[in-house]
């Protein structure tokens, strides 16, 4: 059975940029019917994962809905689910300024304002409670409820449901006549138990449950279409993203324990494939779609085989759009310069010292601080010495958002970035930084946290077919990255403190590594594990 895949695909209504110039921001609707489009041409079903409008606003809504019909119309098949940037968002609150659009942030102590409920002086949030509240509710009134929602697009998918979990806005539909799928919304927040996780509540689980269950029985397979994904697509991604409010780990071993092992997640706008075992021993598998209207521009098309446990899967690339000039590029190629000239400026904009540094710091500037731990040739240093520390950073950004990335083991820049990796996290095992570990990088080292960003050792996140009921090997083999830095930080820290010591200048010395040896017996008795997703 073929399917395509889309999340994330922030739609803005044209209405909304009414003599706008600015045309980056004029060709995302553009974007976006290019990619719905070409997904509806590479398969009769199509699934979205949420996330269908940038911020949430009616016009929005209604111009996608349109465009939506008119494929449907075509003969195909349309199943979506919505998520927090179509509803519950700081963003959804609109207001178009002349010639420009601007989003502000959310000027309301609660998400959905009810005039009949509270006044508006004690709704509005402080830094907007000087804006007169004729200005400040139309924009209000611009936006849907997720009650609402639910029937905008219930043409899209409930409609055909073999099963409905209205409560949860959450659906069941028949594919073929051996696969089903399971299009989850997951906003309900267990808000009781101070948990702002992304989740089902109790109902949805409990009919989640009866569904898995049945297929069972009807010989069928069910797999799942959520918004958040089960696991984060990489370490550094859970360190940097605000995981309090992303899915908690009890939901996808819950998942697989009651039978499910396949689900399409988005969210994140990385292409990504993980695997995640739950406490009982059950796999699942999170495949995690990028946003078309991001880099990279891509979309998901899949064939799958729920019988053997088979999918064969490929990313589409939005490769042009009509009507805009793209400098000769391929969307991908475009927007790939775009996000590096963002961060150009972003760098030029902070204070000179820092600025320059970081535009000009090089490999050769950094690496004696590494050369034992890295190891590289001379030909390999000689290939690499000159390359930008901030161009090496980038390419890592948009590894993980592209999935798979180029620096394998055998490259020099993939042994240049553990060598560094390995120096920090042997001065981070040290005393006076020994908690940066557990309350900073939430349980990883560095190194843990480098190597997903340099290339992909498991399944490949693009144009790969594999076997999902399978715990994948690894593609290479890799080596530890080790380093005494840490050893020499710790003598010099001594140093530093015998003349600060003088009433007892044996203990200064002997202080530090005492401590940092007492703790790397404790960690060895019970290392620290990176805490759960």
């Amino acid at each position: 059975m073929k399917i395509t895949v889309l999340s994330d695909i922030h739609y803005i209504s044209r209405t909304m940029m009414e003599g706008v110039s600015d045309s980056e921001l004029l060709m995302k609707p553009a974007i976006c019917e290019k990619a719905l489009n070409m997904a509806a041409a590479d398969a009769d079903i199509m699934l979205i994962t949420g996330d269908l409008t940038d911020a949430g606003d009616k016009p929005s809504h209604n111009d996608l809905i349109a465009i939506l019909r008119k494929i449907k119309e075509s003969g195909k098949k349309i199943f979506v689910t919505t998520a927090t940037h179509d509803y519950h968002h700081y963003e959804s609150y609109v207001q178009k300024y002349g010639s420009d659009i601007k989003y502000r942030k959310m000027p309301w102590k609660a998400p959905f304002f009810d005039r009949d409920m509270e006044s508006y002086a004690e709704l509005v949030e402080e830094e907007f409670a000087a804006l007169p509240e004729k200005d400040v509710i139309p924009e209000l009134e611009e936006v849907y409820s997720p009650e609402q929602l639910w029937q905008l697009y219930y043409e899209f998918g409930a409609a055909d449901a073999i099963s409905v979990c209205e409560e949860a806005h959450s659906y069941c539909v028949a594919l073929d006549d051996k696969t089903w799928c399971l299009m989850l919304n997951d906003d309900f927040r267990n808000n009781e138990q101070g948990n702002a996780s992304a989740t089902y509540s109790p109902t949805c689980f409990k009919w989640i449950d009866g569904i898995v269950k049945k297929a069972k029985s009807e010989g069928v397979f069910v797999f799942a279409c959520t918004h958040h994904p089960l696991l984060p697509p990489v370490p550094a991604y859970r360190i940097g993203a605000d995981y309090k409010n992303m899915r908690a780990a009890y939901v996808g071993h819950m998942l697989a324990d009651m039978g499910i092992e396949l689900v399409f997640s988005g969210h994140t706008h990385f292409s990504d494939i993980g695997f995640m075992r739950s406490d009982r021993g059950a796999l699942l598998c999170d495949i995690t779609s990028p946003s078309v209207r991001f880099y990279p521009p891509e979309y998901r098309v899949a064939e799958i085989d729920g019988e053997k446990g088979v999918i064969d899967i490929r990313s589409a690339e939005v490769d042009s759009i009509d009507g805009f000039d793209l400098d000769g590029k391929t969307l991908k190629e475009y927007m790939r310069a775009s996000f590096c000239k963002e961060y150009e400026e972003k760098v030029a904009s902070l204070p000179s010292p820092v600025s320059s540094l970081i535009a000009n710091m090089r490999v050769k500037h950094i690496y004696p601080l590494c050369r034992r731990a890295a190891g590289l040739s001379s030909a390999e240093y000689e290939k690499i010495k000159d390359t930008r520390i901030f161009d090496l950073i980038i390419e890592l950004v948009l590894n993980m958002l592209g999935g798979d990335g180029a620096y394998t083991p055998d490259t020099p820049e993939y042994k240049f970035m553990m060598g560094l990796s390995a120096v920090l996290d042997s001065i981070i095992e040290t005393q006076p930084f020994y908690d940066v570990r557990k309350n900073v990088l939430k349980g990883y080292t560095v190194s843990e946290i480098i190597e997903p960003m340099l290339f992909n050792n498991g399944v490949g996140d693009s144009n790969t077919c594999f076997n999902f009921r399978t715990e994948p090997e690894k593609r290479f083999e890799t080596h530890p990255f080790t380093s005494s830095c840490g050893d020499i930080v710790m003598a010099a820290l001594c140093v530093i403190m015998i003349p600060l010591s003088k009433a007892a200048p044996f203990a200064a010395v002997a202080a530090l590594p005492a401590a940092t040896l007492i703790k790397k017996i404790k960690r060895k008795k019970n290392p620290p594990m990176p805490e759960r997703y």
